[in-house]
């Protein structure tokens, strides 16, 4: 992975957790409310249980006051996992995220000059086909400098002849 594709999955990182960080801002406040309130609904129903008149002695009668206050702690346990509630689920704040990054790639990558997988692809192709070539042109090039040398030898014999040079061995 080079490190311009490291840098646009880090963008893209950074994005999804600006989004998440404004998306759950949003949800934050609404969701509290209403848990605040159950919960002061609780303690002042558990305050009542536990001292009606200011009376803590241990007596039976305060043991029953307790219990009491047991029954009555999850009474409200209960009604607080009913009100509890997630307002919107995860694959709505997936759909949103990936709705975004179809909007925005194809101007991200014009922007920033990324490349794709079919530009990946191309450039492979390009590249094998390249090196195809660059192997013909070696091997041919090898059969001319053979077939040159041979030339540039009989030639050389024709001119030492026409000088009156004996020719000379070559290797």
């Amino acid at each position: 992975m080079g490190p311009l594709e490291l840098f646009a999955i880090l963008v893209l990182a950074g994005a999804i957790i600006v989004l998440l960080y404004y998306y759950l801002q949003e949800t934050k406040g609404a969701s509290l409310v209403g848990v605040r309130s159950s919960i002061s609904q609780v303690g002042s129903k558990v305050s009542e249980g536990i001292h009606p008149n200011n009376d803590t002695t241990q007596t039976p009668e305060g043991e029953r006051k307790m219990s009491g206050v047991s029954e009555k702690v999850s009474e409200m346990s209960e009604m607080l996992k009913g009100k509890v509630n997630v307002p919107i689920s995860t694959d709505s704040l997936s759909g949103r995220i990936d709705e975004f990054l179809d909007e925005q790639s194809d101007r991200l990558i014009k922007d920033w000059e990324l490349a794709t997988k079919s530009d990946v692809g191309t450039l492979e192709k390009k590249y094998d086909k390249v090196s195809r070539e660059i192997d013909d042109l070696e091997r041919r090039f090898n059969e001319y400098r053979g077939h040159a040398n041979k030339k540039f030898e009989h030639i050389e014999e024709r001119l030492s002849k026409l000088e009156g040079k004996e020719p000379e061995e070559t290797e």
